[in-house]
């Protein structure tokens, strides 16, 4: 699959959430790495937040979109702060 093709599903992906769950996805990816790692392990341990975990994931997995995860997380395009330890784009 394209690297194109995967941007275009995962925001279409991020486009779904609601408020509250995209609100949730950007205190999670603001979190440091530990940290991060252990919520995203707590919404995989509940099949209900599954999909929220499978989403997460694929941030964490897909480095290239990772500079640029805060901004889409947060929906409005305004410069945010990066995730601790993130490098300046």
């Amino acid at each position: 699959m394209r690297p194109d093709e995967l941007e275009r599903r995962l925001q279409e992906r991020l486009d779904a959430l609601g408020p509250a769950p995209r609100a949730e996805l950007l205190h999670v990816l603001m979190l440091p790495d530990f940290e991060r790692a252990d919520r995203i392990g707590e919404f995989w341990s509940h099949p209900e937040s599954r999909t929220f975990a499978e989403l997460l994931i694929d941030l964490e997995e897909d480095k290239a979109a990772r500079g640029g995860r805060v901004r889409v997380a947060q929906g409005d395009g305004a410069e945010v702060a990066r995730p601790h330890g993130e490098p300046a784009i």
